[in-house]
């Protein structure tokens, strides 16, 4: 083989090994640049459900606007109690000839709250409260407070606490209803209760509403 032979298949030699680095370091490369795509994809893809998931769980929802209906009305002034006035009342009942009786009772008088009929005007921005007349609801009398003066003797006996109790209760009904003023102040006091009542959830709504109770 002579020189310049021997020097050729040097040079060949060398750019082989040349060409296999350059091929080894093209693998790695394209290896690492694979792993490095798929790496920075899966990121990508994490990310994008996080901020979906954190903004279903943070976004403020719209909040629902209430509306004043008649029905919402109706349910707010349901109460079990109908007394809207209660008064102590003391009297003294005649059984004719045989006796007089004072007694100590307790009067309560207010509206059936059933009995009330709201209306909502939209347009007008106007709440219609109309009530029942007040009247006496019932009377309590307290059989331990009767207290006799016998114009016949006769008639003390033992059956004389029931009939007098009975009579007591019918003359405080007829003395309570009598008083104009015991229905006014239960008519009063139950227009007040209404408007305790509706008022706050009104205002709530849509202050601008107008409540009128007749």
């Amino acid at each position: 083989m002579g020189r310049e032979e021997q020097e050729k298949l040097e040079t060949d030699n060398k750019k082989e090994k040349t060409k296999d680095k350059n091929s080894k370091a093209g693998e790695i490369f394209a290896k690492y640049f694979s792993k490095s795509v798929t790496s920075i994809i899966i990121t990508v893809i994490v990310i994008a459900v996080i901020v979906v998931v954190l903004t279903k769980v943070f976004k403020k929802e719209e909040p629902v606007k209430e509306v004043i209906t008649v029905s919402t009305l109706e349910k707010i002034v349901e109460v079990s109690d109908l007394s809207t006035f209660k008064v102590v009342y003391n009297g003294v009942a005649c059984a004719e000839d045989k006796y007089y009786v004072s007694y100590e009772a307790t009067v309560d008088a207010g509206i059936d709250f059933e009995k009330i009929e709201i209306t909502v005007d939209n347009e007008a921005k106007k709440v219609t409260v109309k009530l029942p007349q007040a009247e006496i609801i019932d009377t309590y009398v307290d059989i331990a407070s009767l207290d006799y003066i016998f114009i016949d003797k006769k008639a003390n006996t033992e059956t004389v606490s029931e009939e007098a109790y009975k009579l007591c209760k019918y003359d405080v009904k007829q003395e309570s209803e009598s008083q104009e003023a015991i229905i006014d102040l239960a008519q009063q006091n139950a227009e007040n209760v209404v408007i305790a009542l509706v008022q706050p959830f009104v205002d709530q709504v849509d202050p601008d509403y107008e409540i009128v109770v007749e």
